[in-house]
């Protein structure tokens, strides 16, 4: 699947009178993770409690019951270069947004020398 159609709202249609999501999937272009998410966005509608801090591919916790409302957060875009990543340390790093791993070595200089030390410990 096109990694474009990955970044789309899942779009519905008509089956029978009742609305159907179609699938809509994340995948990593990192390490090529690729999992059906519920939403995109700051706000899951299935979440009223919190605000997400970016944008964020998300799924329903298929481990919970629906009425917890728990969810696992699967990636986001780059903020540097756009590349959908996931939240594997491998492949993204976060500091005020999420970084692929290769933008966040190559403007190390740039964050704390604290988060330097952690940027370094990763093998990319």
């Amino acid at each position: 699947m096109d990694t474009k159609d990955s970044k789309e709202e899942p779009e519905k249609y008509d089956l029978k009178g009742e609305t159907e999501e179609k699938s809509k999937y994340f995948e990593c272009e990192n390490c090529n993770l690729k999992v059906k998410y519920d939403y995109f966005g700051l706000e899951p509608p299935f979440l009223t409690k919190y605000k997400l801090k970016e944008e964020s591919f998300v799924m329903k916790d298929p481990f919970t019951s629906v009425k917890k409302g728990e969810i696992l957060i699967l990636g986001a875009n780059c903020i540097k270069c756009k590349k959908c990543v996931c939240k594997d340390p491998n492949c993204s790093f976060y500091f005020n947004g999420t970084y692929c791993v290769v933008c966040a070595k190559s403007c190390i200089s740039s964050f704390p020398l604290n988060v330097q030390e952690k940027l370094n410990k990763i093998v990319i």
